[in-house]
């Protein structure tokens, strides 16, 4: 598999209770790893909220905050983040055009989660990333920027 490219899938990114109540017979994991670790705590807290990183970057970007969440997408090559600062800025779903094509990203306040779908309402591939590490993997990634 050498020199393959992994090919991207559409995946949901979103707060348990919400992913649960949509899909009641989803199977979780169990916290029973056989390793002594706390899985009730989070490990990084305070992270999410200060500025430094846990580890070097070579392209860094300071429009947003680098832990500002948003949903990075890819079609055909073209890339573009919509920062969750800017899709809480509007009211209903952002009508885009990515690589020419149509596409919906919707952003869920109350669940702190966003997806984008294409002109047929399909899911797409897309990442929710903080603004760094989506930065730092695509430096010349287009920015949705709300009116």
């Amino acid at each position: 598999m050498k020199g393959m490219k992994l090919q991207a899938i559409a995946a949901e990114h979103t707060q348990w209770a919400d992913w649960k109540q949509r899909h009641p017979k989803t199977q979780v994991l169990s916290i029973e790893t056989g390793y002594q670790r706390d899985y009730s705590r989070n490990p990084y807290t305070g992270y999410g909220v200060s500025r430094k990183l846990y580890f070097p970057v070579a392209q860094q970007d300071q429009r947003y905050h680098p832990k500002e969440p948003g949903l990075g997408v890819e079609l055909a090559g073209q890339f573009k983040a919509y920062a969750f600062a800017e899709l809480k800025k509007s009211a209903t779903a952002v009508h885009d055009t990515l690589a020419g094509q149509p596409i919906v990203v919707k952003y869920d306040q109350a669940h702190y989660a966003a997806t984008a779908v294409d002109a047929q309402g399909k899911l797409l591939p897309a990442i929710t990333a903080c603004w760094f590490a989506w930065y730092a993997f695509h430096p010349y990634t287009g920015v949705y920027v709300a009116e």
